[in-house]
């Protein structure tokens, strides 16, 4: 992790973050955790899509590498963090799924912009003097709106009446506002993200349905920091069960694994490789005539380790635009 205020005399264990849906330097990862769920397994027929999400991220625990909750080292001594993390993300994105077919699959592309507000709260107390320790959280708190970092993905879309492949490449893009200054940034820093990815998707007759989406993120290094994030597995998935032709309910899930450490000036030991799980209920409404669809959901996050642990919640819209 790069420190970015001197009054950091050393390493803080806990992963610190700017924002829970984008990121990697500070405990973060480039990826909307949780978000796909019922569309992985709807029918996609050529022709343009939108779609909203809005995400609202809520955390008071940070665990470090050996999972312990909110200890940190100041200045040689030992810690204890009060952390309020809060994050309110709003996802537009367009997609277009063509006629145009390659090894049988049809070819689409999407593309989505993230608008960010995140303020985030740190309080350290110890046996330190107040002051110091009062610098300490002001170092690390703030807030912050904008853009974030825009992702534009290609892919093949297979499907029959059963099961749903889709295989993707994503490219992220530094289009969000970074300062390594300043505790909070709408974007995650001057670097960019490769994310192959696929898509699996399964439906029975008795109504019951799983979807994966699973991608995996390569970083190159961060011009303004010099450190190149690790790579990561990210993967949600959702098992359903269709109560009639508009109403879905079940559970809706995502696995996070950092699988190599990040490298640069100031990056701890252990790499800072992040790791979360998350799990929770989901309610999913579409049309009869499959115009419109939506969701709400709430996430937990659990086995966290080298970020915040907190809960996810979304509402998800689509709508077929044409």
């Amino acid at each position: 992790m790069k420190l970015t205020r001197s009054v950091f005399l050393a390493a803080v264990s806990a992963g610190f973050v700017s924002l829970p849906a984008h990121a990697t330097e500070n405990g973060q990862v480039r990826a909307l955790l949780g978000g796909p769920a019922q569309e992985l397994s709807s029918p996609q027929f050529p022709g343009w899509y939108g779609q909203v999400w809005l995400q609202h991220y809520r955390a008071n625990k940070v665990r470090d590498d050996q999972g312990r909750t909110n200890v940190a080292t100041l200045g040689g001594q030992a810690v204890r963090l009060q952390p309020k993390i809060e994050a309110t993300v709003l996802v537009p994105r367009v997609t277009y799924i063509s006629e145009l077919r390659y090894l049988e699959g049809r070819v689409g592309a999407s593309v989505s912009l993230p608008i960010v507000h995140q303020r985030n709260s740190i309080d350290f107390s110890g046996p330190l003097p107040p002051a110091a320790l009062a610098a300490a959280g002001d170092a690390r708190s703030g807030s912050k709106s904008g853009l974030g970092d825009a992702e534009i993905s290609t892919f093949l879309d297979w499907q029959t009446d059963d099961y749903r492949l889709v295989g993707s490449l994503g490219v992220v893009a530094p289009t969000g506002a970074y300062d390594k200054d300043r505790a909070v940034n709408p974007g995650a820093g001057d670097f960019w993200t490769l994310r192959p990815g696929l898509v699996a998707a399964y439906v029975w007759e008795n109504g019951f349905e799983v979807g994966s989406r699973t991608t995996y993120s390569f970083n190159t290094r961060n011009r303004d920091t010099d450190v190149r994030s690790g790579q990561y597995l990210h993967s949600d998935f959702s098992g359903l069960y269709r109560l009639n032709d508009t109403t879905r309910v079940g559970l809706q899930g995502f696995v996070l694994k950092q699988t190599t450490r990040d490298s640069g000036p100031g990056v701890a030991s252990h790499g800072n490789e992040v790791q979360s799980l998350g799990l929770g209920p989901l309610v999913g409404y579409t049309s009869e005539d499959g115009r419109w669809a939506a969701e709400v959901k709430v996430l937990r996050e659990f086995s966290v380790r080298n970020r915040p642990q907190g809960t996810i919640s979304y509402l998800r819209l689509q709508l077929r635009l044409d």
